[in-house]
């Protein structure tokens, strides 16, 4: 169903514009809008153990939502998720994520390594405790 210009310019063409729980219009810096509930959340600073600062707070704009609208946009980065000011902070965050990522392949070929000599050495010492137990149920048979 499409919604006309000017029904969605009223504010009755939005979800959540009428019923249900009151959505709050955020943006992200990259221009997109993003209509949700608002998490407000209490939180308390402290300096050297005393109070210096108390409220409520919205945890949305934890996650880099902006109230307003940004007038410089900002390029979205598809490898961290985050918004970087420059295609050039883009690129770096692209070399970083690829290392890690090699890091990790490295690290799990290792860890796959491991449990697989492991396992072999768990297998020859089951090899030799059976070995044992025929020796001793051969003698145990020879005795009697």
């Amino acid at each position: 169903m499409k919604v006309t210009p000017a029904i969605e310019a009223s504010g009755y063409g939005v979800s959540g514009a009428i019923g249900g729980l009151p959505r709050q219009t955020y943006y992200t810096p990259d221009g997109r809008t993003i209509r949700a509930i608002p998490s407000w959340r209490d939180y308390v600073k402290k300096v050297d153990g005393k109070v210096v600062e108390a409220g409520t707070r919205d945890a949305n704009y934890d996650k880099g939502w902006l109230p307003v609208m940004p007038t410089e946009l900002k390029p979205h980065c598809s490898h961290c998720g985050e918004w970087h000011d420059n295609q050039e902070e883009i690129d770096a965050c692209a070399i970083e994520q690829k290392k890690r990522q090699e890091w990790g392949d490295r690290l799990a070929k290792k860890a796959r390594k491991q449990e697989t000599d492991d396992i072999t050495s768990l297998k020859s010492e089951i090899d030799k405790l059976t070995e044992m137990v025929k020796k001793l149920t051969e003698a145990k048979v020879g005795q009697t």
